[in-house]
C-alpha cells in the first residue's frame, strides 16, 4: 500500500490551534488590548449579533491543523469495542497514546496545547490520505532530563467519549407511534448529538419503544439500540460520523478479502505474528431465555438439546427492551444462531511486510471481514470475523495491528 514506509515521511502528528497568520479573537487563547478582533464570516458581532443565535465566539476560521515538528517515539491507537457477556458489542472510545519529544508541543513553552486540544494522527502518502484517530488531548505529562530533551506523553480520546457521558435534554420519540425502529434511533441519535450517521452504515433490525424524557443519558439510548439491533458502533475517524451495523449483517467474504495467516500462497495474504484461540463456557451457552424489560412474564427460550445431552446445561437469561413476543422471538433466533464453541478471538500481523510496505492492515477498521488461515499437520483453524476493534502498536522500527474479532461472520 505504501512502499519504503517511513515513520518521520508518512505518519503525521496534527493539531487544531489558533492560525498565527490570522487575527480572530479566540476566548481564553487571545489577549485583551491585541490585536485579534471579534466579527467577520459569522463570527459574533456586538452590537449586531443576538444572544442564542447562530453566531458564535471563537469561530473556526481561527484555527487550522497544523502540524507541529516533533520526534513521534511511539503511537498507539485503538477503535472499536469489546464483547460484553459474549452477546452483546461494548463499544468504547477511540484512544490515542502518543509519545514524543517536542518544545513546539511541551504545554509549558505553548500556550495552545493543553486538555481538549484537538489533535489527529493521519498516514500520508503520495495516492493515500488516511485519518487513524481523530480526538481530544485527555491527559498531558511531560518529563525532563538533565541533559536531553523533554520526553511528552499525550493521550487522547474521539468525540464518542463526550457523547455517552452527555444528556439529552429532551427524548422525545412519540410521533413514531407505538414503536420506533432502530434504525431511525440511531439517526435520531446522529442528529441530536450533531455528529450525524455515516452513509457507511447498514441496516440494523429490531424495535424500541417510544419514550418521552427529559436529561436522558445518552449511554441509555446507546446500549438499548445496540443490544436490541444485534449492532456494532464506532466513530469513523475520517468525518467524525457514527458508523452503525448489524453484526450478523456485515459484507460476506469475498475473493478479495484479507486472509491473516501462515499461508503465504493465499490471496490477499497478510502474515501472522499470532493468533489467539479461546472457548468460554459463557460464550458456548446452549440454553438461552430472552424476556422483555417492561414485562419480565413475555418470555422465549431456546434450547440445544443435543448439547445439553452431552454436556449439561449451560444456560444464559436475558432482557432486552423491545416491544412484542415476535420481537423477542426475532432477537433470540439472530443470537442463537450465530453461537460458537472455539473462535478466534484476536490475531495480530505486522502491518509493515519484508519489504518494507506498509500493508493496508493499516488501514483496516471495525466491521470488516476477514479471513483466517492458520493449519499445519495437526492444526487447522480457518474461518471468517467480523472485526470489532482494530488497535495499531507504532514505533520507529515496527508496527504490528491487532484485530479483536467476534464469531464467524
Amino acid at each position: 500500500m505504501i512502499p519504503n514506509y517511513a515513520i518521520d515521511q508518512n505518519l503525521k502528528v496534527e493539531f487544531l490551534t489558533p492560525d498565527i497568520e490570522g487575527n480572530s479573537f479566540i476566548l481564553g487563547i487571545s489577549l485583551l488590548g491585541s490585536d485579534d478582533v471579534l466579527g467577520g464570516f459569522g463570527e459574533f458581532v456586538l452590537g449586531v449579533s443576538l444572544l442564542g443565535g447562530d453566531d458564535v465566539l471563537a469561530p473556526s476560521s481561527g484555527l487550522k491543523w497544523q502540524e507541529v515538528q516533533c520526534s513521534v517515539a511511539s503511537a498507539e491507537i485503538s477503535v472499536g469495542g469489546s464483547l460484553q457477556d459474549s452477546v452483546n458489542f461494548q463499544p468504547e472510545p477511540a484512544t490515542a497514546n502518543l509519545t514524543l519529544q517536542s518544545y513546539d508541543l511541551d504545554p509549558t513553552v505553548n500556550k495552545n496545547i493543553r486538555a481538549n486540544t484537538k489533535f489527529r494522527i493521519r498516514l500520508e502518502d503520495e495516492e493515500l490520505d488516511r485519518i487513524l484517530f481523530q480526538g481530544y488531548i485527555d491527559t498531558i505529562d511531560v518529563t525532563y532530563f538533565p541533559d536531553g530533551p523533554n520526553l511528552i506523553q499525550i493521550t487522547g480520546f474521539d468525540a464518542y467519549k463526550s457523547l455517552v457521558n452527555s444528556r439529552f435534554a429532551v427524548w422525545d420519540t412519540t410521533s413514531f407511534g407505538t414503536h420506533i425502529h432502530v434504525d431511525e434511533t440511531w439517526e435520531l441519535v446522529g442528529i441530536y448529538s450533531g455528529l450525524g450517521l455515516s452513509p457507511a452504515s447498514v441496516h440494523v433490525g429490531g424495535q424500541l419503544p417510544v419514550q418521552n424524557e427529559t436529561n436522558v443519558q445518552v449511554s441509555s439510548i446507546v446500549n438499548d439500540a445496540l443490544i436490541v439491533g444485534n449492532g456494532l458502533v464506532w466513530l469513523d475517524q475520517d468525518t467524525e460520523e457514527l458508523v452503525v451495523i448489524h453484526r450478523t449483517g456485515v459484507q460476506a467474504a469475498t475473493p478479495e478479502t484479507f486472509i491473516i495467516g501462515n499461508n503465504h500462497g493465499d490471496d490477499y495474504h497478510l502474515c501472522m505474528s499470532e493468533i489467539n484461540v479461546f472457548s468460554d463456557a459463557d460464550a458456548v451457552y446452549n440454553s438461552l431465555t430472552v424476556s422483555l424489560t417492561s414485562d419480565p412474564l413475555i418470555t422465549t427460550f431456546r434450547k440445544d438439546q443435543d448439547s445439553i445431552d452431552l454436556y449439561g446445561e449451560s444456560a444464559i437469561d436475558i432482557a432486552i427492551n423491545t416491544t412484542t413476543l415476535a420481537q423477542l422471538n426475532n432477537w433470540a433466533d439472530r443470537v442463537f444462531n450465530h453461537r460458537s464453541a472455539n473462535q478466534v478471538n484476536q490475531v495480530q500481523t505486522p502491518a509493515i511486510d519484508r519489504l518494507g510496505t506498509l500493508t493496508n492492515a493499516a488501514v483496516f477498521t471495525p466491521g470488516m471481514t476477514v479471513g483466517v488461515s492458520y493449519t499445519n499437520s495437526q492444526l487447522d483453524i480457518v474461518g471468517f470475523y467480523t472485526i470489532i476493534k482494530v488497535s495499531h502498536r507504532i514505533d520507529v522500527d515496527n508496527w504490528f495491528t491487532t484485530l479483536e474479532l467476534w464469531k464467524e461472520a
